[in-house]
């Protein structure tokens, strides 16, 4: 490798950002009705939340107090470190909710788990694969319980992988 080359690949990244849930707000509309959701038959409310809805329920921000908010997509570059933490949003009724990162699920690039720190915070290494697209399908899911209800959420982040 010539120093040229080095000089113009960049050193991998961590990229930290923060999932802000209002997870009453989130219970209380999947039980009245103005959330549609199915049953997993182990007792646990499955919700997808789209894109116009994340607002109504989540923002993501840059900083632990949520004061920094940053919008999708997420640009992460091939070999950046990811890590992603769900906390309740502050100034919501959150404080008997119990809730985890339960897993990932992708189209054609790899986020690969390198660690869970906690069950509130998780951390992925982008891995772009063959034929993978800028803008392809993650989807993100969530346990969480509130008042002696489970759900489970999805949703997509909207990621942008770009190449090293």
């Amino acid at each position: 490798m010539t120093t040229a080359q080095t000089a113009n690949e960049t050193a991998p990244e961590n990229i930290a950002f923060y999932v802000n849930m209002d997870f009453s707000k989130l219970a209380n509309d999947i039980n009245n009705g103005a959330l549609a959701h199915q049953f997993n038959g182990k007792g646990r409310k499955i919700t997808y939340i789209t894109a116009e809805q994340e607002i109504d329920y989540f923002y993501y921000s840059s900083d632990s107090a949520g004061e920094h908010k940053i919008d999708p997509p997420f640009e992460i570059t091939d070999g950046d470190t990811v890590i992603c933490t769900l906390q309740p949003k502050i100034g919501a009724d959150n404080n008997k909710a119990k809730f985890k990162w339960k897993s990932i699920l992708q189209n054609r690039f790899d986020l690969h788990r390198v660690s869970t720190e906690s069950k509130a915070q998780v951390s992925y290494k982008a891995v772009i694969t063959e034929g993978a697209v800028e803008i392809d399908k993650v989807i993100i899911n969530i346990h969480f319980k509130l008042n002696g209800d489970k759900f489970s959420i999805a949703w997509d982040p909207r990621v942008k992988i770009k190449r090293g």
